[in-house]
């Protein structure tokens, strides 16, 4: 271990108390201490490289939230990435014949904003922000990733309008998870985002228009107009159905030099209690033999299963058929969640196999600010563009 880890991991240490104690002052001034850190190991062994990737590395965020005077609120907060341990191919230092990980080592400025509530029912928000919209399927933080995703934007909500709730962004640039050093890891251009969300007596019911133009990713440019429905009714007892459905329509949008109109459809039906869910799940993205349907500021982990093989949409597009269940179950003293996912992956039109993968995890609060998480995707492919892949995390979190 290098002087600057052994330095990092000093600092988490002696951070933790200072942050509390800084806390409990700022509470009393009505201001609030941002920290937070977590430290995650992750293995990768993937068909067509020669050795296993292994990643340690320690994030920790840290910024202030000032009080609210006369509808006004500043926070600033800071993101630094340390490399533990760096036998991967990270984004911008690529180690040959090793599996890729999605997190360098960085140090930036996370967040940087302002936020008025002067209007009745409204707020805006104006800077450097996280923004994650409904599911974050389209647009969110990629918070997965050790470096979030940020977006330099004017955000405006509203309530006035009720029942309706009523969200608008502008964005000009975006901090991506590749950190600012990478070539792709700051978009710029123009993005224009329009929501409008109420509930129904069948479910919360949300329509969006997703417009992209970037200066330096013109084939990430589109134009998507989206709407989502997802709810719940008890049946018997603690036992409740659930229910969502959604569907978008996509097309090339500025200077892509791409021209298509594609779709997307999902629809997920299943049952819960307090102490247990499960379900099944249905997801299509469209492709037309040249392009396929694209959520390039969404986070994508997490919805065609958590190894992230298949990242971006292939120009035959993909199909993914998939059950989850999830439990809550005494350990230790306190409650765990244990996660399971099964996925069987098809192109858009079903008529070939991609590959399945398997999905388990568990997470166990050590009290109410730490916690643990043992994780781990396995990828069979079917396909030649879709190898195997065993991927396995072990995460520390803290959170104030």
């Amino acid at each position: 271990m290098t002087t600057r880890h052994a330095a990092a991991l000093a600092f988490l240490l002696a951070a933790v108390p200072a942050a509390a104690s800084a806390q409990a002052a700022a509470d009393d001034a009505g201001a609030r201490l941002l920290f937070e850190t977590r430290l995650r190991s992750e293995t990768v062994d993937q068909q067509g490289f020669l050795d296993r990737a292994h990643a340690l590395t320690l994030r920790t965020r840290l910024g202030w939230r000032s009080p609210t005077a006369r509808g006004l609120q500043l926070l600033i907060e800071g993101e630094g990435v340390t490399v533990l341990d760096d036998r991967y191919s990270a984004p911008v230092d690529p180690v040959p014949g090793r599996p890729a990980v999605a997190d360098g080592e960085t140090l930036e400025l996370n967040r940087a904003q302002v936020r008025w509530t002067g209007l009745p029912k409204t707020e805006v928000t104006l800077g450097r922000q996280r923004l994650v919209v409904g599911n974050s399927r389209f647009v969110g933080n990629v918070g997965w990733r050790q470096n979030e995703q940020t977006f330099d934007a004017i955000r405006l909500a509203t309530t006035a309008l009720k029942p309706v709730t009523l969200t608008y962004v502008f964005a000009d640039r975006v901090q991506r998870p590749l950190g600012h050093e990478h070539p792709q890891g700051v978009w710029r251009g123009d993005i224009h985002l329009l929501q409008a969300e109420a509930d129904t007596a069948v479910g919360r019911l949300s329509g969006f228009g997703l417009t992209i133009d970037l200066d330096n990713a013109p084939a990430q440019s589109s134009t998507t107009v989206g709407v989502r429905l997802a709810g719940s009714r008890p049946m018997t007892g603690d036992l409740s159905a659930t229910w969502a459905g959604e569907y978008a329509a996509q097309s090339d949008n500025g200077s892509n030099p791409a021209d298509y109109s594609l779709d997307f459809q999902a629809a997920a039906i299943g049952v819960q209690t307090p102490r247990w869910s499960a379900g099944l799940g249905y997801e299509r993205f469209d492709g037309d033999g040249v392009s396929g349907f694209q959520t390039p500021l969404g986070t994508g982990h997490g919805f065609l299963g958590w190894s992230d093989v298949i990242t971006t949409t292939p120009a035959f597009g993909v199909r993914d058929l998939f059950a989850r269940g999830q439990v809550s179950v005494p350990m230790l003293g306190r409650t765990a969640r244990l996660t399971a996912e099964a996925h069987a992956f098809h192109d858009a039109d079903g008529a070939f196999a991609l590959g399945r993968e398997l999905d388990l995890s568990a997470v166990l609060p050590i009290d109410r600010r730490w916690s643990v998480e043992l994780k781990a995707a396995h990828f069979e492919g079917e396909h030649p563009a879709f190898g195997d892949a065993d991927k396995g995390w072990l995460i520390l979190e803290y959170r104030y």
